[in-house]
């Protein structure tokens, strides 16, 4: 997937992707030959996040179904990032290194309103907007 850096729908992912990495995290998505399911825990059926073509981003897929947050949090913990013993044994099972940081702001707006979804480091929260407030700084 190519982008733009002025896109509103992208998280920068540092360092970049490799190769399997992008091929796991665009499966998770059905985008890639990659796996659909890694293991118990993820939280539906298809990623809503995919990797652009040279690994430096995630790219939400706007018509997806997955909680982006949840997703998120989930490749972070499991796939991108993870520091717990067992994640960091299963990832590197698959041949999954970690080490990613993420950062970006995204916006949302669903059933729950208006939101902002804003990653820093390895972590992932969720900012409501009132109608009608923007998601510009």
């Amino acid at each position: 997937m190519l982008h733009s850096d002025d896109q509103p729908q992208v998280v920068t992912v540092r360092p970049p992707l490799d190769a399997p990495e992008a091929e796991v995290v665009a499966g998770l998505a059905g985008a890639g030959p990659g796996p659909r399911r890694l293991w118990p825990g993820q939280p539906g059926p298809r990623s809503p996040w995919v990797p652009c073509a040279g690994g430096c981003c995630l790219v939400l897929e706007e018509r997806s179904r997955g909680e982006p947050a949840d997703w998120l949090r989930f490749l972070l913990r499991e796939v991108l990032a993870p520091t717990a013993r067992a994640a960091r044994e299963r990832a590197e099972r698959v041949g999954l290194t970690g080490a990613h940081r993420l950062t970006g702001r995204v916006s949302l707006d669903g059933v729950l309103g208006p939101r902002t979804l804003v990653v820093a480091g390895r972590r992932v929260r969720m900012v409501p907007l009132a109608r009608g407030q923007s998601t510009e700084r």
